[in-house]
């Protein structure tokens, strides 16, 4: 195991960025305190949820009253579950502890975590496995518990993963997780996973950046081919796998060095901003391609067949550069691997594993040297088709987001073409790529329950709906301008309507069906008769269903729809 590096930096880089979620969080939630912004922080930089998202899973108590006004007093417990993320997409449920100490570097840098969580833990665990939703759990926590059984009962089977989440250097002690893990596997097999989310991983997130990525290989022999018209230059040839490696090194001067050792390639490291232009993201071996990738580089009589079985790596540069026919240097510079991020991140973990037979290694490699974002984002985008991908930030360079990005700056705002781009500037100013497209999903596409659970649509089929040469910034402002309306409305009557904490989408659905003209400004005062809809159709299938009805299930679905006709509305109105 690697040696944990402790370092004070890391430490205030996390505090520093939990002081700003302090800021922008702390008075519309009716919160002070380090640890409530850290829930925040952790569950949109980690787990990549926007800010309502964050709210809905929050299940601690002590925010939980913050926001009702609730005596916490009388409030039930949280059972040690500060969070529930439920992600239908993907058939996981994240189940987040928590904790964070303001206490200082030195009494936190030996600490592990506190054992004492472990078994509210496997408490919780064992009352969803058995299906149980435990009475001394707050309301909030009961509706995530519910929510969970009435989609199994959809036929979604979902895995769980624990994360123990904190602003430490070390987990529990190695007894502590082998008994902890054992009993676990023990009662639920292989349907739980345990993961910590510490300081190092934090550390990790938070410091990726674009980086300047060149490289040098030799091309052998004469299996090249060079194609040059309309403005792009390709450049198609046979390439070593260990060179693969090494150009995608963390380490500038093996990246350039045409001798390197078998060695110094084994112990460097995957640098991951070679692979900010690709579409998907690595899957660490839970995939079969990954796994059947790295056996076949580590078989004793298939490796030398893998230029064979592989479809290789493509690779976008600013330029090319090379002098020669045979055995000549290559220079990429600005290189960027657009597909084959499971290619070479398998190849690197078989070689770390054993360098035998790497020798007979090679995979076709393409190179494209353009300097054009489009043609980038084309190449990226039509030479991947294996793994299931996360397309927004490929999207992120289509000349459509950029020009969104430009014509919003005139108005004032800060369009954010990739997450958190413009985390320094106000909050109030920021519109997010993903939350303008859930909402535009919901009010113009007419699919509110897909706004909400189905956000991976935006950025790959329903993408050309959404994002082309029609679209405005005042068409983005309208659409901003409404969400930030329903959301407020949404938290001046959550005391007495907490439901609207899953309606928002649904809400926009319906205001735009009461109105007639889809470009008018204002109609905020549809609000009301448009929450009439909405309680009229809670109110029956709460009726219907009873003990089995839940705001969160009814608002991710379809079901509103079905009453369209009963309340003499229709989408043509």
């Amino acid at each position: 195991m690697a040696e944990i590096i402790k370092s004070f930096q890391d430490y205030t880089l996390i505090e520093t960025y939990v002081n700003k979620y302090l800021q922008d969080y702390g008075e519309k939630y009716k919160f002070t305190e380090q640890s409530m912004a850290f829930l925040f922080f952790v569950l949109e930089r980690i787990f990549n949820l926007q800010e309502d998202e964050s709210y809905i899973s929050i299940t601690d108590t002590n925010f939980i009253t913050r926001q009702n006004d609730y005596k916490k007093t009388d409030f039930p417990h949280d059972k040690g579950i500060d969070s529930i993320v439920i992600d239908e997409e993907n058939k996981i449920v994240h189940i987040l502890n928590f904790k964070y100490y303001k206490n200082g570097f030195d009494k936190i840098k030996n600490k592990s975590f506190e054992s004492s969580e472990i078994p509210k833990i496997k408490d919780i665990l064992k009352d969803i496995f058995e299906r149980t939703i435990p009475e001394n759990a707050n309301p909030i926590l009961k509706e995530r518990i519910k929510e969970i059984f009435l989609l199994q009962d959809k036929n979604i089977r979902f895995t769980f993963q624990v994360h123990f989440i904190s602003n430490l250097y070390k987990g529990f002690t190695e007894d502590e997780e082998r008994v902890f893990k054992s009993s676990l596997y023990d009662d639920y097999q292989n349907n739980v996973e345990i993961n910590y989310i510490l300081i190092p991983q934090i550390s990790e997130k938070l410091i990726e950046k674009n980086e300047t990525i060149n490289g040098r290989f030799r091309i052998e022999g004469k299996n090249f081919f060079e194609k040059s018209e309309y403005g792009y230059r390709a450049l198609i040839f046979e390439m070593s796998a260990k060179d693969l490696i090494r150009i995608t090194s963390n380490d500038e001067e093996l990246r350039n060095n045409l001798d390197a050792e078998d060695s110094e390639i084994q112990n460097s490291e995957i640098n991951e901003n070679s692979f900010e232009d690709n579409v998907r993201i690595y899957l660490k071996q839970r995939s079969n391609i990954n796994k059947n990738i790295k056996n076949t580089a580590l078989d004793e009589d298939e490796s030398s067949k893998f230029f064979y079985f592989n479809n290789g790596v493509t690779i976008t540069c600013n330029e090319i550069n090379y002098l020669g026919k045979s055995n000549f240097p290559v220079e990429l510079l600005g290189l960027q691997v657009v597909n084959g991020s499971q290619t070479i991140h398998s190849l690197k973990e078989a070689f770390e594993e054993s360098m035998e037979g790497f020798e007979d290694i090679s995979l076709l490699c393409r190179v494209y040297e353009t300097k054009d974002p489009i043609f980038k984002s084309k190449v990226a985008e039509y030479t991947n088709n294996q793994n299931p991908v996360t397309n927004r930030d490929v999207r992120s360079i289509d000349i459509i987001q950029i020009k969104l990005e430009k014509e919003l700056q005139a108005y004032g705002f800060y369009y954010e073409r990739k997450k958190n781009q413009y985390e320094t500037k106000s909050k109030a100013k920021r519109i997010d790529s993903e939350k303008f497209a859930q909402a535009y999903l919901a009010y113009y596409l007419n699919m509110p329950g897909e706004a909400k659970n189905k956000k991976s649509i935006i950025f790959s089929n329903k993408y050309s709906e959404i994002f082309n040469d029609l679209l405005t910034a005042e068409d983005v402002l309208f659409i901003f301008n409404l969400y930030q309306d329903i959301e407020n409305k949404k938290f001046e009557l959550k005391k007495d309507k907490p439901y609207l904490t899953h309606a928002t989408y649904y809400i926009m659905y319906f205001i735009k069906i009461l109105n007639k003209d889809k470009k008018s400004k204002g109609f905020i005062s549809l609000y009301n008769e448009a929450l009439n809809d909405i309680e009229h159709i809670r109110d029956k299938e709460k009726n219907i269903l009873g003990d089995d009805f839940s705001d969160a299930v009814l608002f991710r679905g379809n079901t509103p729809k079905t009453y369209l006709s009963e309340l003499g509305r229709s989408i043509d109105e």
